[in-house]
């Protein structure tokens, strides 16, 4: 400006890109506890004699409180300015500039504020242009694949919106490896994220030579859903922050209208699939309201295993994913989902020859569906119960089979765990109340010492038998499905022979081993129901 000739850079050169949004004097030694960021301070020097000793340390608080630089006079009371001052000021690029001693404040701080507010005034327009833009896009119907273009027209930058709770990723030019990266980044709790001064709300992450500023579309330092923008050589200007946060605005209330009739089209699937599987329903009524279906375009199969999966511990978030996680596969996998009361989730998955389920039952295909919302929110508790593939008209039948395969998993007390109605037969034939003396016997007969020494050394004798069967004798197979050390699983093992004088493996003995098992199982189960019915 015309009014700073004659002035001079005496330190902090490479800080001159600073922003100044205001001028201010100091006229105390501790003026600094009052700046607010984003001043060109001016000093006669005179406030600064009594710290001369310490000056570099005034620079440092300066800079702590984001000040833009420092104007001196060094003529009536410094004529110059201690080396460790200038060393401490080029260090943290902190601009200081000797002005002459002829000029006025005033002649200094009014030109400044009138740029200054002529600059908002220019940023106030622009910002409504940008606004404007957005809502006329929303308004008309845009969806936001064309809000998201918008945006990058105007950032001409890499963007992208995550949402995993709706289900939906979206990068701009579309890279797969790219919006990996980026969720990777936005998820790592070990980078911290940047907090933008003068932007409410817009934070940015840098790790690995990838920097992305980005806002949330819920609270806090680490939202689940964000919009923003992969920043490439140069760091985001205030005109693409303005974008940002206008685009947010936009997008959450495409993502409101998305969710909304998303969520008609859900309750409608959701009716259909709960009449399907209608115990109440007749025959004749099923078969019309299967009809009924396939006109309107419904991929039905002949044959469907019914699956029922209830969750433990999902926070909203993650619920919200799962829901957009099932409710998806009709569109991928012609799977017919219903979401019931809390976490529980009922899916017809059709039987196909292509689908392998006479190998597992099923289990492999619903590991599957619960990796993926494990993705959403690390360990969550789950059980699982899968029926026998069914015809489609009797799909009632297949939805008791999965919920009683469910129950029984439930009252195992184990979490994590997928029960087959084909594996529920035993129970069914051995829990009438006539046996119930034999069988706590044959239980004490063949599992009685472990389960003795389990309670008086706080061991888990049974459960490494259990995991030991199940994993046809390998130690290190159970090892892993323990998570202990094989050397634990053999001296475990040594243990079990020493307490009972019974060759494990042996074929005939395994079996009685694997029902005493079961019978143990089951006893537990009715113990538990019977301390419920007390409470």
């Amino acid at each position: 400006m015309d009014v700073m000739q004659g002035s001079d850079v005496i330190a902090g050169r490479d800080g001159l890109g600073r922003n100044i949004k205001s001028v201010t004097v100091l006229d105390a030694p501790d003026a600094s506890l009052w700046l607010q960021g984003n001043e060109l301070a001016l000093t006669s020097t005179f406030p600064l004699i009594k710290r001369r000793s310490g000056l570099q340390t005034l620079v440092e608080e300066l800079v702590a409180r984001n000040v833009a630089g420092l104007g001196v006079k060094l003529h009536r009371y410094m004529t110059a300015l201690p080396p460790a001052m200038i060393a401490k000021a080029d260090e943290l690029a902190f601009p200081i500039i000797r002005v002459p001693d002829h000029i006025a404040w005033i002649q200094i701080i009014s030109p400044i504020l009138a740029l200054v507010l002529d600059n908002d005034v220019q940023h106030l327009i622009r910002s409504e242009e940008i606004r404007n833009q957005f809502t006329r896009q929303l308004f008309s119907g845009a969806g936001l694949e064309r809000l998201m273009a918008l945006l990058r027209s105007l950032l001409n930058m890499p963007v992208f919106l995550i949402s995993p709770g709706d289900a939906h990723t979206l990068l701009l030019p579309q890279d797969t490896t790219s919006a990996d990266k980026v969720q990777q980044l936005l998820r790592s709790a070990a980078v911290p994220a940047e907090h933008l001064a003068n932007y409410p709300g817009v934070m940015r992450k840098r790790d690995d030579g990838l920097s992305v500023v980005y806002m949330g579309f819920d609270q806090g330092t680490n939202p689940h859903a964000y919009i923003g923008a992969m920043e490439t050589e140069e760091q985001a200007d205030p005109t693409a922050l303005q974008c940002l946060v206008h685009a947010r605005d936009a997008i959450s209330m495409s993502l409101l209208q998305r969710r909304a009739s998303i969520s008609i089209a859900r309750e409608k699937n959701n009716e259909f699939v709960q009449t399907l599987v209608d115990a109440n329903l007749s025959a004749a009524a099923r078969k019309a309201h299967i009809t009924r279906g396939r006109e309107k375009g419904v991929p039905l199969h002949d044959r469907y295993l019914a699956a029922v999966i209830k969750f433990h511990n999902l926070d909203e978030h993650a619920l919200r994913a799962a829901t957009s996680l099932f409710h998806d596969k009709p569109n991928i996998e012609d799977v017919l989902v219903s979401s019931m009361d809390g976490a529980r989730f009922l899916l017809l998955i059709p039987d196909t020859d292509a689908a392998g389920f006479q190998i597992d039952g099923g289990v492999a295909c619903i590991e599957r569906y619960i990796a993926q919302v494990s993705e959403v929110q690390a360990f969550p508790d789950w059980n699982a119960g899968i029926s026998q593939p069914n015809a489609i008209i009797h799909l009632d039948r297949a939805f008791e089979q999965a919920e009683y395969a469910l129950n029984h998993s439930l009252k195992s007390g184990r979490k994590c765990q997928i029960k087959l109605h084909d594996e529920t037969g035993l129970y069914r034939l051995l829990s009438h109340p006539s046996i119930q003396n034999d069988v706590g016997r044959f239980v004490e007969e063949w599992l009685g010492p472990l389960m003795a020494y389990d309670r008086r050394r706080n061991a888990r004798l049974v459960a490494t038998l259990r995991a030991f069967l199940d994993r046809n004798g390998s130690y290190r197979e159970t090892a892993r499905a323990l998570h202990i050390h094989h050397n634990t699983v053999r001296y475990r093992i040594s243990q079990i022979y020493a307490l009972t004088r019974r060759e494990i493996l042996n074929s005939q003995l395994r079996l009685q081993y694997q029902l005493a098992l079961v019978l143990h199982d089951m006893t537990r189960e009715r113990e538990s129901e019977a301390e419920g019915r007390r409470l």
